[in-house]
């Protein structure tokens, strides 16, 4: 739990502060809306905006989710929030600090060109913090509560199967925050236990992966592993 709240600590560190605040100047733009397409068909009440940009950056990070698991420069990066061999509150916060520099570039160019505010993108996650943290928990909720609650969102139960060690089955199930866009493309998996019988990524479950510096270094080891397969090929 200590090494995961560490490097989420030089996550928000790279990500949030220098990265968004510095670099990009977002708390200058934070409050204005971007010449993008809503801005461009007059969309700007406020409330508007802001349930319409919350749904719109929500598929916008499911598909950044699935670009990251198909493609493998952006996998090397991403695994290591899948490292993690022991599922919960904790691997919320364990991610590779470029992982989250891409996924916010990626939510901040989805906005600019949506002509969505960036202060949507703040407020998503004011709502979304919660579920994710509870999606990680390692509890059983009622099955009626897990039920109705899946109707609308990504429940724990489903999205323990994304965390699941097997390539195949961690290939789906996506969805952070609505459930409707891995139903709506096609990624969904039903679980079929309340838990997968082991988490992780395969051949990443020795302890040099779940230091800190092992962490950081994941992208480069599993680059180097896929060297090495292509020339024994």
């Amino acid at each position: 739990m200590a090494r995961n709240f560490t490097i989420w600590l030089i996550t928000f560190a790279l990500a949030d502060f220098v990265v968004a605040d510095y670099w990009l100047g977002l708390s200058r733009v934070l409050l204005t809306q971007p010449p993008g397409l809503l801005n461009w068909l007059s969309v700007t009440n406020p409330w508007v905006l802001g349930g319409l940009g919350v749904i719109l950056i929500d598929i916008a990070d499911y598909a950044f989710h699935r670009l990251s698991h198909r493609y493998e420069w952006l996998w090397r990066l991403h695994a290591v929030h899948h490292t993690d061999t022991m599922l919960d509150v904790s691997t919320t916060l364990r991610g590779h600090p470029l992982d989250l520099v891409l996924s916010n570039f990626w939510k901040i160019g989805v906005a600019f060109l949506l002509g969505i505010p960036i202060w949507v993108i703040p407020l998503r996650e004011v709502f979304i913090f919660p579920l994710i943290f509870l999606q990680h928990a390692d509890i059983r909720l009622p099955n009626r509560f897990e039920k109705n609650m899946g109707r609308l969102l990504v429940t724990p139960r489903v999205h323990r199967v994304h965390h699941a060690i097997e390539r195949s089955t961690h290939d789906s199930n996506y969805g952070e925050g609505l459930i409707f866009w891995d139903k709506l493309f096609g990624s969904y998996r039903h679980p079929l236990s309340d838990r997968p019988d082991v988490y992780g990524v395969r051949d990443c479950d020795s302890p040099a992966y779940q230091s800190l510096d092992g962490m950081l270094l994941t992208p480069l080891w599993l680059g180097k592993r896929q060297t090495t397969n292509a020339k024994s090929r």
